[in-house]
């Protein structure tokens, strides 16, 4: 039997990041919002911007990786 080399799926890999930065937006936004130490929140502003940014970049790609999926979707296929 031959061994075959399993790659990493990019779909999965963009699901899962999605999921991550889906988790983190929240907690981020929260922390923002309650927290009164400028230098605490500043840093927590840019952390939640850079996974806004991942979220929205993953998102296309999720979409770019089921279009296909999606269009027999809404067509109704």
């Amino acid at each position: 039997m031959e061994k075959t080399k399993k790659t990493t799926n990019k779909r999965r890999v963009v699901a899962l990041i999605l999921l991550a930065t889906f988790i983190m937006l929240p907690i981020s936004g929260v922390y923002i919002h309650f927290t009164h130490e400028e230098a605490a929140s500043h840093k927590w502003l840019h952390i939640h911007v850079l996974f806004g940014v991942i979220f929205i970049v993953a998102g296309n790609y999720h979409v770019v990786y089921n279009w296909k999926v999606l269009k027999n979707y809404l067509t109704g296929k």
